[in-house]
């Protein structure tokens, strides 16, 4: 006998609600939308619908692996950033609202300054690099990371969204293949792992057990990568470039602190949505 929609959402709600997911409505919308290849408001208004075998038991096999706290988005091979779908899968970073802030600043800057040339550094599905490409027609930008699983997903996005022809992938230890090179960027931009290590095992299952950990850990102090990076972009900076940063919410002082050091100037830091310290930015007045 076959099922309904409505019947299927609701035993979905009751297994996730159970399983104390916050968000177990719009999860089981979302899974039994990608189980019929389906949008959300046609799962939404079409409860007498009538769902197939093969797609009850696929929405059935999504909830499961819900219930062991997978991210949806990892479930659903997919995920909206700066209003872009990019394919995302287990092994890269899933891209946050916040990091938009970062993007919409850089994009910001890059119009400001007439800024061509863009390294998207550490940048796992793509996410950043290629939203500045596809908002910006004249730049051009390197996306960068030590994962080759970050490296295929960010291949796959930049097909998805035809910027091939403005965007160069390649792997790299942060900016070592750059400075072997002896490459200029005019912006450098990063959200990089910055959880400190103490930190990881207090995160929600969804992040702990799922997401790189890589990808979050910053170090002890959550500090490794701002130090390695403001270093190392003094080297492939061109005069008056920018630097910017993701940060954690209490990081302002410190990152401030490891730019100053470095001969940085004019290092500011912006709020996210939720009114707390998110995106840094810096300038070099003077190259190496």
């Amino acid at each position: 006998m076959k099922s309904k929609i409505g019947e299927l959402l609701k035993y979905g709600y009751k297994i996730l609600k159970n399983r104390g997911i916050c968000s177990y409505i719009l999860d089981a919308q979302l899974l039994l939308g990608k189980a019929m290849n389906k949008d959300r408001l046609f799962i939404i208004i079409n409860r007498n619908y009538e769902v197939t075998e093969k797609e009850a038991e696929d929405y059935y096999r999504y909830l499961k692996l819900r219930e062991k706290r997978m991210p949806v988005k990892y479930i659903l091979g997919e995920c909206e950033f700066m209003g872009l779908n990019f394919f995302i899968k287990p092994g890269v970073l899933i891209p946050r609202p916040d990091t938009e802030i970062l993007v919409e600043q850089a994009l910001q800057k890059i119009k400001n300054n007439n800024f061509h040339n863009i390294c998207d550094l550490c940048c796992g599905s793509g996410a950043i690099g290629l939203s500045i490409a596809k908002f910006t027609d004249d730049v051009n930008v390197k996306c960068c990371d030590i994962s080759s699983m970050a490296l295929k997903v960010t291949a796959e996005n930049m097909k998805r969204l035809s910027l091939q022809e403005r965007v160069q992938i390649i792997r790299s230890d942060l900016l070592e293949y750059f400075i072997e090179n002896k490459m200029k960027f005019q912006m450098i931009i990063s959200n990089p792992p910055y959880i400190k290590k103490n930190v990881i095992g207090t995160l929600m299952d969804d992040v702990k057990n799922y997401e790189p950990y890589e990808a979050l850990c910053g170090g002890e102090d959550g500090l490794v990568f701002y130090r390695k990076i403001a270093e190392e972009g003094l080297k492939v900076l061109d005069k008056n470039g920018v630097l910017m940063f993701e940060i954690g919410d209490d990081q302002k002082d410190e990152v401030g602190c490891i730019l100053q050091k470095h001969g940085f100037q004019d290092i500011s830091c912006v709020k996210d949505l939720s009114k707390r310290d998110r995106v840094m930015s810096a300038v070099v007045k003077a190259v190496k």
